[in-house]
């Protein structure tokens, strides 16, 4: 009998009432529309009208600032206050920089709380929703009209086209948070595959077979029906799943908007693929071959559990593969082999895998004074710079690693400190390689692009990434929520199939038919 922990806990979650979600400001990312009439009820605790500066304050950085930046940890931790690469940029910028590394899955409760205090941070990462819900009103600075002195964050952010992302005509309200499009792919353990005389799965039949076996035929042979084939979690705000993007492309459901005959359809109104969907995962559920504690997974779970030997299949970052996944699994697993496994084919033949739109952005406060504003976008320069790149990537020479004629060695200090965390985490180039250190063997970096050319074809997109719907940015999350609420217990086998009908229907009426109009409104005004 397999470990069910959690079960009981998820019982929970998913019997929330109807009402307690509707009301819950905090996981629905509601807001108010008092905020536009009233200044006082406004996050930035001024009017949306507030004045923005045409030019930053020339700033001969004798004066020491304090810079207070908050962004993602998206796998634990952050830099300790007496971080050698924090003390570096203190003493280069003449400032007290702070960090604030807040988990993936209590990110959007943290930006609540800041956003009904009024305290936001001088700047800080926000997902699509809560940048769109704040941009009108006046919290963020506008740096089109600053950007000439700082040329590197013109040339190496994506330029203007993504520097206008999602901003009014002729605004620059953040930067971008570049990620690469085709950047995760499944791995599959390979041994596993030799173990028990399996072939690479190529469709979805077969890689249930295969997730089967994995789950069922002790393939790490420690005599223990203790592992999955396929593990999954939520997104941080429960909207939608993931580690199974592959999964529900072959299916042929949408990546949140797809177009159908010319107009932007949202997949919660796809009744056919979603219950085929439903159904190939509640078998997984049922027979033990998905992980039984999916829906309470944090996002980073299922990483951590095929790092532990207890998952077969698992999408992977091949960055990450290669410099974390890979050694910690071989300190469970010596043997243990890892390779890419492309998207398995549908009943129609499609696939696709997890595709990302550079929706995530960096904002600066607006409320913040000149002198401090300048400070940070010299900063913010200094890192898009050659110098500030290899900085960011690889750390401090001498202290994280060093040169030994043409070649670079790292150093124990690099793991400690994990320098990285600033491009990895918060800003960085427009560079298919930004996770690649100095030292990294050729081989390792030739399969890591190798990685992403093999996801290239298999493109998934968001249609309505870069769109705006202001209905889906005040009430999309809780009738999201409820949607999902729906769809796990089907998967769960707590509800029959048909509910996932009703669950479509009652999306639309809640606000799904609203915000469907106003998608595809934009969608007709981008073209």
């Amino acid at each position: 009998m397999k470990d069910t922990k959690g079960e009981t806990e998820l019982k929970k979650w998913l019997s929330i009432s109807l009402s307690v979600l509707i009301s819950s400001g905090v996981l629905a990312g509601c807001s108010s529309d008092n905020s536009k009439d009233n200044p006082a009820s406004s996050p930035s605790g001024t009017a949306s009208a507030t004045a923005q500066p045409t030019a930053a304050a020339q700033d001969d950085m004798k004066e020491k600032l304090e810079l207070n930046i908050m962004t993602i940890s998206y796998e634990g931790g952050g830099w300790p206050a007496n971080n050698s690469m924090i003390d570096y940029l203190n003493k280069k910028f003449n400032i007290d920089l702070k960090f604030q590394w807040i988990s993936q899955d209590n990110y959007k409760e943290k930006l609540n709380v800041l956003a009904a205090s009024g305290e936001f941070p001088d700047s800080f990462l926000l997902l699509k929703e809560d940048f769109l819900k704040w941009r009108d009103k006046g919290i963020f600075l506008d740096v089109k009209p600053l950007l000439s002195k700082y040329p590197n964050l013109a040339k190496n952010l994506g330029g203007e086209e993504q520097l206008q992302f999602m901003s009014p005509k002729g605004k620059y309200y953040s930067f971008p948070y570049y990620q690469i499009e085709t950047q995760t792919s499944f791995g599959i353990r390979k041994d596993w595959l030799d173990k028990l005389s399996l072939k690479m799965p190529t469709n979805l039949d077969e890689f249930y077979q295969v997730s089967k076996a994995f789950a069922t035929q002790d393939p790490d042979g420690n005599g223990k029906n203790d592992t999955y084939g396929f593990s999954a979690s939520l997104v941080a705000n429960k909207t939608d799943f993931k580690h199974v993007d592959p999964i529900k492309a072959a299916f042929g459901l949408v990546d949140n908007w797809g177009l159908k005959d010319g107009k932007l359809i949202s997949w919660h109104t796809q009744n056919k693929e979603l219950k085929d969907f439903a159904a190939y995962m509640n078998k997984a559920y049922t027979e033990g071959v998905l992980d039984k504690d999916f829906a309470i997974n944090k996002v980073k779970d299922p990483q951590d559990k095929y790092e532990a030997g207890k998952v077969g299949i698992d999408d992977v970052v091949p960055n990450v593969f290669y410099q974390t996944l890979v050694p910690n699994l071989k300190k469970v697993d010596p043997k243990a082999e890892t390779v890419q496994l492309l998207p398995p084919k549908g009943p129609t033949g499609l696939q696709g895998t997890s595709t990302n739109a550079i929706t995530q952005r960096i904002v600066i406060n607006a409320k913040i004074d000149a002198k401090k504003q300048d400070r940070l976008l010299k900063l913010f320069d200094y890192l898009m710079s050659d110098e500030g790149n290899t900085l960011s990537k690889n750390g401090i020479e001498g202290t994280h690693y060093k040169k030994n004629g043409d070649s670079y060695e790292k150093l124990p200090a690099f793991d400690q400190d994990r320098p990285m965390l600033i491009s990895a985490w918060y800003l960085r180039r427009f560079d298919l390689n930004t996770q690649i250190r100095l030292w990294d063997d050729k081989t390792m970096v030739d399969n890591v692009n190798q990685w992403f050319k093999n996801s290239e074809p298999f493109k998934w997109p968001n249609l309505a990434a870069g769109l705006e719907s202001t209905t889906d940015t005040k009430n999309g999350v809780t009738i999201d929520q409820k949607f999902m609420t729906t769809l796990i217990k089907v998967i769960m086998g707590e509800q029959p199939l048909d509910a996932i009908d009703a669950a479509v229907e009652q999306w639309k009426k809640d606000g799904g038919d609203q915000i469907t109009k106003e998608y595809n409104d934009a969608y007709l005004q981008s073209k």
